[in-house]
């Protein structure tokens, strides 16, 4: 009977081992493996910043009349005017954006916009440090310009996307850079609606990533550092987000998991944006 005994409860810890911490109980072993090899954490979908692209993130200052994103080399000076007799939300007006990168300046003049730009929301340099990504905010959506520091040549991704019959192109917000090529991930859409496309700035052509289901929005996108998948986190239904991955090579989407607010932060704070 001992022998039985013994028997189930080898087998009974055994369970307890596969199952891991879903059982509530702290296995050393299990832990060790987890901490000891990224991907496997990534496999039981942790929050693991070695298993993303790492974002250098600009430092923001400004003034009432310009912006400043400063990253080592790269400075990006946006200057405003206060415009009058128009709603205070509106009065604020960005009419020139100047990067400096080393030697280099180039100088976009912006107040010839139909869409006036607000402010500057965010900035992220490509990791071949050829183009630099800038999010601009509107009265209504924000704009996503991308610059060639080379040759100063600037690029609206809104424009493109509209040219290319896209109908929904409001706002694009969650973005991001591939860590191998020059293509950057964002999502695109209105207050109701979003979809996700990556833009190859050689090709100049675009990959539309299937949905699973009709997106409210997207909070996050994160690239893996091998560029071969790409992490977004996306709403719906209301207030509730989900974890998704698309695959460079099979390009298609699964979904990965719900998202606690809390859980959430947690990947946000491995992106660009500034947290206080």
């Amino acid at each position: 009977m001992k022998s039985l005994t013994l028997k189930y409860a080898i087998a009974f810890l055994s369970g307890i081992v596969m199952v891991g911490s879903v059982s509530g109980f702290s296995i050393v072993n299990a832990n060790r493996t987890l901490h000891s090899n990224p991907y496997v954490q990534s496999s039981v979908h942790a929050v693991n910043p070695s298993v993303y692209q790492s974002i250098t993130k600009f430092k923001k200052s400004e003034t009432p009349n310009q912006v400043m994103w400063k990253e080592k080399n790269i400075t990006l000076l946006a200057k405003k005017v206060e415009l009058e007799n128009v709603p205070s939300s509106e009065k604020s007006v960005i009419t020139s954006i100047t990067i400096k990168k080393g030697e280099k300046s180039y100088t976009l003049k912006t107040d010839g916009y139909n869409d006036k730009l607000r402010d500057i929301s965010s900035a992220v340099l490509s990791p071949s440090n050829t183009w630099l990504a800038i999010q601009a905010q509107r009265s209504a959506g924000d704009t996503l310009l991308l610059i060639n520091l080379t040759t100063g040549k600037s690029t609206i991704v809104n424009d493109l996307l509209k040219a290319k019959g896209k109908k929904n192109v409001e706002s694009i917000t969650a973005y991001n850079w591939s860590p191998k090529e020059d293509q950057i991930a964002f999502s695109f859409g209105d207050t109701s609606s979003s979809s996700l496309a990556i833009y190859n700035t050689k090709k100049d052509g675009f990959i539309y990533l299937p949905r699973e289901t009709d997106y409210i929005s997207t909070g996050l996108t994160l690239w893996h550092k091998d560029g071969k998948s790409l992490d977004y986190i996306s709403e719906y239904p209301s207030d509730q987000k989900k974890l998704y991955r698309y695959s460079m090579d099979s390009k298609k989407v699964k979904s990965v998991k719900k998202i606690s607010q809390s859980e959430f932060q947690k990947w946000f704070k491995l992106d660009k944006y500034q947290i206080n």
